[in-house]
């Protein structure tokens, strides 16, 4: 299993992958007003990488320092590294010293008339969470279970609306926890944009939870397998659906995704992007 705490991953290629997708969802999404983002597993929010749940693995090495050491022109990639570099203004060439999470790359990316939901249910993130945003009145924490009351929490807002969902998956029954939760909220919501994310593991559950939300067979959903198949990690890749996705988003992104690959892949092991709009 993935350690609950985000810190012991933050900035790995699990990361850059999402974060990337996520910057392009929110700058996309918000040019519909009024915009909300909610982000029901927000865990701490940022991340310091010299925080010793970090510095355990060190994972960011492999993931957004590469990236950093990269010579990019990709326009997407270049706005999401444009929000790791705010959240290190004093940073030094591509030294880091804070990963950005999902809620504040949102704080940085939306407009002061945008709403932001975020809630945690472990306590020390839930604490960490609440100091890091809780004076950012765009803001609304709570300590709230997704599972029950995520419908209560896309009811509360109007407009175009953006949900991230994207657990430890350490929870048991977890992914079909959030099959389920998925094929019920796009029932009843269909016109909100979902962005999911999950680990590719060498295991049935992975392969399991694909087929249960391909079965879905959901309206406008787009499916994004990333397979990096590196020798060093546990994890080999990482996927995504996102249904409701803007409409130009694979000819948008398509170029940013093959150039992450390159950089992030074991340069011995083969890797590929499976792509697929359903």
């Amino acid at each position: 299993m993935l350690s609950y705490r985000h810190g012991f991953h933050a900035g790995n290629f699990a990361d850059v992958f999402k974060h990337f997708l996520l910057t392009y969802l929110l700058k996309q999404l918000k040019q519909n007003k009024p915009f909300s983002f909610i982000d029901p597993f927000a865990a701490a929010g940022k991340y310091s990488l010299e925080d010793p749940f970090v510095e355990k693995n060190k994972e960011y090495l492999n993931g957004i320092s590469k990236v950093l050491a990269s010579k990019i022109k990709d326009p997407f990639i270049q706005d999401y590294l444009d929000l790791v570099s705010q959240t290190n203004p004093n940073k030094h060439g591509n030294k880091l010293s804070i990963y950005p999470g999902s809620c504040f790359l949102s704080l940085l990316a939306l407009d002061s008339e945008d709403k932001i939901y975020l809630s945690e249910l472990h306590n020390n993130e839930f604490e960490i969470l609440k100091n890091n945003f809780d004076q950012d009145k765009r803001v609304i924490i709570e300590k709230k279970d997704a599972y029950a009351s995520l419908d209560q929490m896309i009811t509360s807002y109007k407009g175009t609306r953006l949900v991230l969902i994207d657990p430890s998956y350490e929870v048991k029954n977890e992914y079909e926890k959030v099959a389920k939760l998925i094929r019920h909220n796009s029932k009843q919501f269909p016109d909100v944009c979902y962005m999911v994310w999950y680990p590719v593991l060498e295991s049935e559950k992975t392969d399991r939870f694909v087929n249960q939300l391909l079965d879905a067979k959901i309206n406008n959903t787009t499916h994004i397998h990333i397979e990096l198949n590196n020798s060093f990690l546990r994890m080999q890749g990482t996927g995504f659906f996102i249904i409701n996705a803007p409409i130009n988003m694979k000819r948008d992104i398509s170029n940013g995704l093959d150039v992450l690959l390159k950089i992030l892949k074991d340069p011995i092991q083969t890797a590929k992007i499976n792509y697929n709009v359903f």
